[in-house]
């Protein structure tokens, strides 16, 4: 069973020790920088309410709408021109272009084409996605050794049996690789979403209820929330890929 490493809490523990000096001894104004209490006040409060679950309940269906959408187009059509040369010279040069154009610049022509609600925000976290998955299983299609594909074509393997014996193996890691990065800016996408389209339910309320009323105990609050949700979603991440690739360990001892 892997140890708790007590060092991860040094910095949040002293971060939380000099923000209530600070506060106690008002070396700033409280209305800039309210007490630790009052924060944690705010997360009481929206607990019992419910609002906390409401808000996280929202968030989390948008981004894995996002997410599963963003992460099935993107690896399949990271298949599709990884394994067609035809398809793979066609469309990369576009792709390759249009991955310089950042994803909040769509904004704009998202907003004209699907409304200011909830079906542009799903389609801007599938936006999200799409880039890491689509490239890296591209990339991990590409990079599978000539000497797997020769092995293949010795034991005269069908298309179907070199796919998914041979070419999907060697591409996992790359893959899950990209779906790890995608799980993680995923949720970073969705702040965002939520930031710059129609006011909805969803975590980034407080902050804008908080920043409207000037509450800074209340934008504080949903800041921690989105970090405490955001570093959830990194173990999850972790711990999908190295369980999706828990055979590659025999291979390396």
């Amino acid at each position: 069973m892997k140890k708790l490493d007590l060092r991860a809490w040094v910095i949040p523990i002293l971060l939380l020790l000099v923000w209530s000096i600070v506060t106690q001894q008002q070396w700033i104004d409280r209305a800039l920088l309210p007490l630790p209490q009052q924060v944690w006040q705010v997360f009481v409060e929206s607990w019992q309410s419910k609002e906390l679950f409401e808000n996280i309940g929202y968030s989390l269906a948008r981004n894995t709408a996002g997410f599963i959408a963003g992460g099935m187009i993107g690896a399949l059509f990271g298949l599709f021109l990884g394994l067609n040369t035809w398809a793979d010279r066609f469309f990369s040069p576009t792709l390759n272009a249009i991955k310089h154009v950042a994803v909040f610049a769509w904004i704009p022509l998202m907003i004209m084409w699907f409304g200011n609600a909830e079906t542009s925000k799903i389609i801007f976290i599938a936006l999200v996605v799409f880039y890491p998955v689509f490239f890296n299983t591209y990339d991990g299609v590409k990079n599978v050794s000539e000497k797997n594909k020769e092995v293949a074509k010795i034991f005269q393997l069908s298309a179907w049996s070199t796919f998914f014996k041979v070419t999907l193996p060697s591409a996992a890691p790359s893959i899950f690789a990209g779906l790890n990065i995608a799980l993680v800016f995923s949720w970073v996408a969705t702040i965002g979403a939520e930031y710059f389209f129609i006011v909805a339910p969803g975590v980034v309320n407080p902050i804008l209820d908080g920043q409207n009323l000037f509450q800074m105990e209340v934008v504080l609050y949903g800041m921690a929330i989105i970090a405490l949700v955001g570093l959830v979603f990194a173990k999850i991440a972790q711990y999908f890929e190295n369980y999706n690739l828990r055979w590659r360990q025999g291979t390396h001892k």
